[in-house]
């Protein structure tokens, strides 16, 4: 089973909108940037894969 690397959305707090799927940090920071939000009106999803999860990457 391949292991992909994890991908991030970002979520609005306050209207539940949803930006991404983005692939590094730095894409959701460009994100944030971009649409004027803190770090405290939204919050990140990780996507990572279940293989990575079992075994413990």
């Amino acid at each position: 089973m391949p292991l992909y690397p994890p991908r991030y959305t970002v979520i609005e707090l306050a209207t539940g909108e949803e930006h991404g799927p983005w692939d590094s940090w730095e894409e959701v920071a460009m994100c944030l940037a971009f649409a004027k939000l803190s770090r405290e009106e939204v919050e990140v999803i990780e996507d990572a894969p279940l293989i990575a999860s079992i075994t413990g990457w």
